[in-house]
């Protein structure tokens, strides 16, 4: 992909999009009427952006947008993007391989995720997506989880596969006007170093890497994303709910040290009346690395406690004393204030 098609391929992000993970069934089951309701609740708050893939409920989640755009189609400044990386194959189809979910999801459709980054992979995903979407384009793809945390020595593989016509499927799509941006979407610093390295992108989402939780040794990927006019969106702010209360951290159980990590980050938030998610939602959204973040939620009450965290006005004290604990490093709360050069 060229560089001027890198450059038509820049979204009008908003600050906050919503992700479909959850309605998916991630860790909790999520009825179909109860995720049409936040969909629609999510609309009638201003969402515009909807992220969704096809793991998300093993094909789940992709269905339930495409019932929600439905109802939302021709909405002014609607966008939507998917993943491309796993294709679904029917459970019980002749020749599917005995693959677990994995992930336990909650509302899973009857599928099995198979991993293909080749040319006819991705053309496929992207196919299938627009089928169960009920869509003829979407605006953004997102190469799903490319890297080793995910695929550990298989990914020199992937990256192969990726390589060898993956990306040169994407710039089809993009040229065809199928999509309007390409990029990935990862939980890996490394991983979107590489593909960075490999060709122009337009739009990442990095999930669980920015965090008060976790972050990255130096800002260099976020400055060549800036330099190149790569869009970055923010997933997974709350590190899997661990940071909002929730059980789960980087979609496993909460670790002992993580746990403890998690209330001196407490102690320090209450001390200056300050909610833990507050804190972990707007050490993201005031960054400055971020065009857009995107949210989860399962139901209405989550995605309405999400925004107003968003909006909450915190100390300027908070971010030092975090610092000075050693709970966040320094450079980020320097590069707070002076313009994000971390």
């Amino acid at each position: 992909m060229s560089s001027s098609e890198s450059t038509a391929g820049r979204l009008a992000l908003p600050p906050f999009g919503l992700g479909t993970a959850s309605l998916g069934g991630m860790f909790d089951p999520v009825s179909a009427e109860q995720a049409q309701a936040v969909l629609r609740g999510a609309l009638e708050r201003g969402i515009r952006y909807f992220d969704t893939a096809p793991m998300y409920g093993l094909s789940t989640a992709e269905r339930r947008l495409g019932a929600f755009l439905d109802h939302a189609r021709g909405t002014d400044g609607l966008l939507v993007s998917t993943k491309a990386g796993r294709l679904m194959r029917p459970r019980r189809w002749p020749g599917t391989p005995e693959v677990p979910d994995g992930f336990g999801w909650r509302n899973a459709g009857e599928f099995v995720q198979v991993y293909d980054y080749s040319y006819e992979g991705i053309l496929r995903s992207v196919e299938d997506s627009l089928h169960r979407l009920g869509a003829a384009t979407v605006d953004a793809v997102f190469v799903h989880d490319i890297g080793r945390d995910t695929h550990g020595d298989r990914n020199d593989g992937y990256l192969a596969q990726l390589r060898s016509g993956g990306y040169r499927a994407l710039a089809e799509l993009k040229r065809a006007g199928v999509v309007r941006a390409v990029g990935v979407g990862v939980n890996e610093i490394a991983a979107l170093a590489d593909c960075l390295a490999d060709t122009d992108l337009d739009c990442c989402l990095l999930a669980n890497r920015f965090t008060l939780l976790s972050q990255p040794a130096s800002a260099e990927v976020f400055a060549e994303c800036a330099r190149r006019g790569v869009q970055l969106i923010a997933g997974g702010v709350y590190n899997s709910g661990v940071l909002a209360g929730g059980d789960h951290y980087l979609y496993g159980r909460v670790p002992a040290d993580v746990r403890d990590r998690v209330g001196q980050l407490r102690e320090v938030c209450d001390r200056l009346g300050v909610p833990l998610r507050a804190a972990a939602m707007q050490f993201v959204t005031g960054s400055g690395y971020f065009a857009c973040v995107m949210l989860g939620a399962r139901d209405l009450a989550e995605l309405d406690d999400s925004l107003a965290m968003a909006k909450l006005p915190l100390p300027g004290e908070l971010w030092d004393e975090l610092a000075r604990r050693g709970l966040v490093d320094e450079r980020w709360v320097a590069a707070r204030r002076e313009g994000r050069d971390a």
